[in-house]
């Protein structure tokens, strides 16, 4: 019962589901979906098969969501929520009123794989199915939508700003029913969770991987997905529902009003230099002695670079030759040169060894806030519940060592 991201469940027997629920009735559930009540009645059993459990205890008065159907509901009900913000968005358009109940599962689907791709051509292979067969649903979602989605590039065509959007969007929506289906195996005894987390580069990765080590402790058959990369990266499949969270240096930017950040601990910058540097022998270290060196450090933006011009603010800053995020590039250059670099202190920590040492040099400038980003709207599952508070847990742990060792 795990779902890949892009395979859909039927959004018909969906839409019975939500409607049986509501209204306690199949017949007037098949009304308001226009279906036949023997064809209401097969979309259900359709989707209690496909889901192994029963949803409905049928009665002469009625039918009624059994224990398991009320673990699917609210997350079926935030799905067709989702949809129909993403048909209305601003970027999108306002959609016509029966649009919501006329889309289908297979123009989502190649909706996402185009939006995911440089072409048509490459997101059929994604799929791994004939072009036409990806072509003819994007069309008609087009058609249905009375808007365009797509545009030609040198590459081929592929979505325009508005088809990404709601791409996007549909994804999110699709992530609450792989969280129901998590929910509903968990219900029967299986966990089977699978936690995504975006690695933001030269974060504390010994508290996430304390972390995911007691959470697999306590779950054993939940999957963690551990997702590296640029921050930018991170934050789009964030946003889209590819990754459940974040992990790093807070530094949401301000269009992105649909994620929100936790504070966890303090991981402050410090200056990081080879072990028999020149500077380890001063007793006094001030930022113009620093600008006397060669440093290495992240592409401007990055919140180490501003934390890096915040330092020599007023003073001519120390030129710097070599751009990387590469931990490895860090300990080569700086083990054999006298260049310098911020680092946090975390991450300097797990870098230290007897050819790189941290100097004895502190600065007001060079604060930083380590923790967890999430969707503004994400509904966590029990499983991701337990493993944020692992999080929390192993953050206070450290920053209580920290502080006790600097005390």
């Amino acid at each position: 019962m795990s779902m890949n991201p892009l395979e859909f469940p039927s959004l018909r027997q969906l839409r019975a589901f939500a409607a049986a629920a509501r209204l306690a009735s199949v017949s007037a559930a098949a009304r308001e979906v226009n279906l036949s009540q023997p064809g209401l009645t097969q979309s259900l059993h359709a989707l209690e098969a496909r889901l192994e459990a029963r949803l409905f205890d049928r009665r002469r008065s009625g039918c009624y969501v059994t224990p398991l159907g009320a673990i699917l509901l609210p997350r079926v009900r935030r799905f067709f929520d989702h949809v129909g913000a993403a048909l209305s968005a601003p970027l999108v358009g306002s959609p016509f009123t029966a649009t919501i109940n006329k889309i289908t599962g297979a123009q989502m689907r190649s909706l996402i794989a185009i939006a995911a791709s440089p072409s048509m051509e490459a997101a059929a292979r994604r799929l791994a199915i004939a072009q036409p067969s990806l072509h003819r649903p994007a069309r008609e979602l087009e058609r249905e939508l009375r808007r365009s989605l797509f545009h030609r590039t040198a590459q081929g065509v592929t979505t325009n700003p508005q088809g990404a959007e709601l791409a996007r969007r549909f994804q999110v929506a699709l992530r609450e029913i792989a969280y129901g289906l998590e929910e509903l195996q968990a219900a029967q005894g299986a966990v089977v969770s699978r936690i995504a987390v975006g690695n933001i580069p030269h974060s504390g990765e010994r508290i996430l991987s304390a972390a995911v080590d007691a959470l697999l402790a306590i779950f054993p058959s939940a999957h963690v997905r551990i997702v590296d990369g640029p921050y930018e990266a991170l934050l789009d499949d964030l946003r889209a529902g590819r990754l459940d969270l974040l992990f790093g240096v807070l530094r949401r930017p301000a269009w992105a009003r649909d994620v929100t950040e936790e504070r966890l601990f303090e991981n402050p910058y410090v200056v990081v230099a080879r072990a028999d540097h020149p500077l380890r022998r001063a007793t006094r270290i001030t930022p113009r002695e620093l600008t006397r060196y060669g440093w290495i450090m992240p592409e401007a933006g990055a919140p180490r670079r501003r934390a890096f011009e915040r330092l020599f603010a007023g003073l001519t800053a120390p030129p710097v030759r070599i751009e990387t995020t590469s931990l490895s590039i860090y300990r080569s250059v700086l083990a054999t040169s006298d260049r310098l670099t911020l680092m946090s202190r975390l991450a300097a920590q797990s870098a230290e060894s007897a050819a790189l040492a941290v100097l004895p040099f502190r600065s007001p400038h060079l604060h930083r806030s380590d923790g967890v980003a999430s969707r503004i709207d994400w509904q966590p599952t029990d499983v991701h519940i337990r493993f944020l508070d692992l999080l929390r847990a192993e953050a206070q742990r450290v920053a209580f060592r920290r502080n006790t060792s600097w005390g």
